[in-house]
């Protein structure tokens, strides 16, 4: 009998360690352009930007993230939306944005794509979004094929 309850309170304890973690906020974040490849970042000679403000609203493990005011503009343009998707397991995130602007250079077809990764910590959000591109991969698409711009970011959530 003793052993079946401490093995209940053990997978009890370990089922809590994986338990998602309340992500839903406004966060005020720093971004730092950390690699410009691709030439997605055009404000890459203005490195850094503070003040962004990202509504994240969440539904158990689905989670969804909407940049505010001018960078959300700038990445819409970008991307074709300001709202990156998916989900967090336990205190991280995975969220995208699949590109539906589409562009063209010489034979070339593509669009862009945004990939964020994050991790929570109490009211800090910390990660990268890594933009590329999804091509048709013709000739005259060069280096947007591996190419890649990345962005650090950090920021705080008022405490709930």
């Amino acid at each position: 009998m003793h052993r079946a309850a401490f093995t209940l309170a053990v997978l009890a304890a370990a089922c809590s360690s994986d338990a998602t973690a309340n992500v839903a906020g406004t966060y005020t974040l720093a971004l730092t352009v950390q690699q410009n490849e691709c030439g997605i970042l055009t404000n890459a000679a203005e490195t850094s930007s503070t003040g962004v403000t990202v509504v994240v609203t969440q539904d158990g493990a689905n989670v969804t993230a909407k940049v505010q005011g001018v960078a959300g503009m700038g990445l819409s343009l970008a991307t074709g939306s300001d709202t990156f998707t998916g989900k967090i397991s336990g205190n991280s995130l995975d969220l995208s944005i699949i590109g539906t602007v589409a562009g063209s250079s010489g034979t070339c077809a593509f669009t862009r794509n945004a990939h964020l990764v994050g991790t929570l910590a109490g009211d800090l959000l910390t990660g990268s979004v890594t933009y590329t591109y999804a091509t048709n991969k013709n000739a005259d698409c060069g280096t947007r094929d591996t190419c890649q711009d990345i962005q650090r970011f950090n920021g705080t959530r008022p405490p709930t």
